[in-house]
């Protein structure tokens, strides 16, 4: 994870032995489709041929029971549950110091700088011909930077740069690197190399694995199996790995139009056809009981893609004066079925004044 002025800390890599990738911290609109990132071995991807791996939690730094250990292993279920990807974390522990090239996935809090990054992952893999080619994962240590104020509660809109960061969702991306995967800048994304690496979806807050990333798992690791789920976020691409909040105003008057961006993606295996509400909330939660402002009808998206859009909605001269949150709920009246609904629902990161 990498700051801006951090640029040429990407990654160095040989073709067998070791990989360090490193994640800063920063801190317009657009759609994409996946174009997932990772190193291969004879136009092979390389990964965890068994599909699975143990990550070893050390006691020292992630107390087993601590808020700490919870969102690191919470980071891990948000992986293994990539419907479409067979691919599984499993937790181990390990106490006293770590060590490179023990064959353990050590997972760690650290005092060494890391060259100014929030968090590295060194991994080392195997690339080579013997009666045909031999490739594969064998270790990924997960180092985070204790120089660097972090937080296990929920991403803080008000400071979406950070600092604090976001522990869970350091973790959400360094996890993807112990998967095999490399930064991906060009698109929205968990892999993205700039915190906060896409953002969060929904109201809750919820840090799983974006859609670009989501179909890199199920490349890796195809198992079959699907799911239907669109999210909502509150978070747009910007550019060269790098994410902010959407805009949306923070007054306006009654009778009014306002303007606000909005974000959806796709977190599923097959295409997706929805409608889109937007909302006035008297509270932070947005739902189908608040104002109703419009919508758009027949909105798509493709397994895969993200999009941010804008959209022009009428503050009613009825509304009363007072502070309110703008917000949008994907299929608000629950015509598709999905996975996951609680995602579905978004207010903008800023409260807006109604005078």
């Amino acid at each position: 994870m990498k700051m801006d002025s951090k640029r040429s800390l990407l990654k160095w890599f040989s073709l067998a032995g070791a990989v360090v990738v490193a994640l800063l911290a920063q801190g317009l609109t657009g759609n994409n489709l996946y174009a997932y990132a990772y190193n291969t071995c004879n136009g092979n991807p390389i990964k965890w041929n068994d599909g699975w791996t143990n990550m070893y939690l050390n006691t020292t730094s992630f107390t087993p029971g601590s808020v700490w250990d919870s969102r690191v292993q919470n980071a891990m279920w948000h992986w293994n549950n990539v419907k479409g990807s067979g691919f599984n974390f499993y937790v181990g522990r390990t106490s006293g110091g770590v060590s490179s090239g023990n064959g353990m996935n050590e997972v760690y809090f650290t005092w060494d700088n890391l060259n100014g990054a929030l968090a590295v992952t060194r991994t080392r893999y195997h690339c080579y011909w013997f009666f045909g080619w031999n490739y594969g994962m064998d270790e990924a240590d997960i180092a985070f930077n204790l120089n660097y104020s972090w937080s296990p509660w929920d991403y803080d809109y008000s400071s979406p740069g950070g600092p604090p960061y976001n522990f869970e969702g350091v973790a959400l991306h360094e996890l993807g690197h112990a998967q095999g995967f490399n930064h991906e800048d060009r698109w929205q994304a968990t892999m993205n190399s700039i915190y906060p690496n896409g953002g969060p979806f929904g109201h809750g807050k919820e840090w799983d694995p974006s859609a670009d990333d989501r179909q890199a798992a199920r490349y890796f690791y195809y198992d079959g199996t699907t799911e239907a789920d669109i999210a909502a976020s509150a978070v747009k691409y910007t550019g060269s790995g790098t994410s902010w909040t959407v805009s949306s105003p923070s007054w306006a008057y009654r009778g009014t139009y306002v303007t606000m961006e909005f974000t959806f993606s796709n977190l599923g295996t097959s295409t997706q056809n929805f409608d889109i509400g937007f909302y006035l909330s008297n509270d932070s939660y947005v739902d189908t009981s608040d104002t109703w402002l419009g919508a758009n009808y027949g909105a798509w998206a493709s397994p895969g893609s993200t999009g941010t859009f804008t959209r022009t909605v009428y503050i009613p001269g009825w509304i009363a004066p007072g502070t309110y949150y703008l917000g949008f709920i994907l299929d608000p009246y629950n015509y598709n079925w999905e996975n996951n609904k609680s995602n579905n629902h978004q207010e903008m990161p800023r409260t807006i004044t109604i005078y």
